[in-house]
């Protein structure tokens, strides 16, 4: 049940998995996780983070971000690692 769940999930939320793609990239890379980290506020974070990923193949719209930001403050649905979600954190 739980799978058929996820592929639903995945199926209809799409974007969830390219977010989920660039947090993996920015995780491992330090020149990306610092120029997140410099960014002074949410709109220059969000904005930063959507260029990130359009840049990387990993296209999501601003909305698409701000629901799961949402979720993960919420508790429920991890998408984004936890080390980029200390960024948002401080931003949000």
């Amino acid at each position: 049940m739980l799978d058929s769940a996820l592929e639903r999930d995945q199926k209809a939320r799409p974007f969830e998995k390219v977010i989920r793609q660039l947090g993996e990239i920015i995780k491992d890379d330090p020149t990306l996780y610092d120029q997140l980290s410099k960014t002074p506020d949410k709109e220059s974070f969000v904005d930063l983070y959507v260029s990130l990923g359009a840049d990387r193949g990993c296209k999501f719209t601003r909305d698409d971000l701000l629901i799961v930001v949402q979720e993960q403050k919420q508790g429920s649905n991890w998408v984004i690692p936890k080390s980029v979600l200390r960024l948002i954190a401080e931003r949000f």
